[in-house]
């Protein structure tokens, strides 16, 4: 069964554990986060971060439809989200979707950097988000992070 990622963190960032987060936190999106990482502030402060999520597909959706149709469910699904860009993108994971949009969480303004794909397995198919957020003020800082990060993203045992 393929249902985590392997990711070369940058420096500074860290796998965050289920038992790291308060009580409660991942209980709404069920078993489909896989994977989540985070820069360690120096001071406490909204820490970079990236959320891997996998789902299963229903045997009659289609793979590329899903694929597409999951850049609005993004942008649908967070409130004053504001999509910039979605392209299909060269590099590994193979057939990788890049995507990338703002928003307003609280006084903080977010920008986020979404790779999707989707990943056939002997127990299915399956749709792959990983998103990377930050504040926007530190886009410009950790942006080749994330791309750096994302060139080695691959779906593991």
């Amino acid at each position: 069964m393929r249902d985590t990622i392997n990711v070369q963190l940058a420096p500074g960032w860290q796998t965050i554990t289920p038992d790291d987060l308060p009580p409660g936190m991942l209980d709404a999106a069920g078993d489909t986060v896989r994977y989540v990482a985070a820069a360690v502030p120096a001071t406490p402060a909204y820490a970079p971060n990236l959320v891997a999520v996998r789902t299963t597909l229903d045997p009659d959706e289609n793979p590329e439809e899903t694929l597409f149709n999951s850049a609005r469910l993004m942008a649908d699904s967070i409130p004053g989200m504001r999509m910039i860009d979605e392209f299909p993108a060269a590099g590994s994971p193979e057939g990788r979707h890049l995507r990338s949009g703002i928003y307003i969480l609280d006084d903080q303004a977010l920008t986020v950097f979404q790779v999707a794909w989707v990943d056939q397995a002997d127990d299915g198919i399956h749709l792959w988000t990983v998103t990377f957020t930050c504040t926007t003020r530190e886009f410009g800082t950790v942006s080749e992070q994330f791309l750096a990060m994302s060139d080695t993203l691959e779906v593991a045992a």
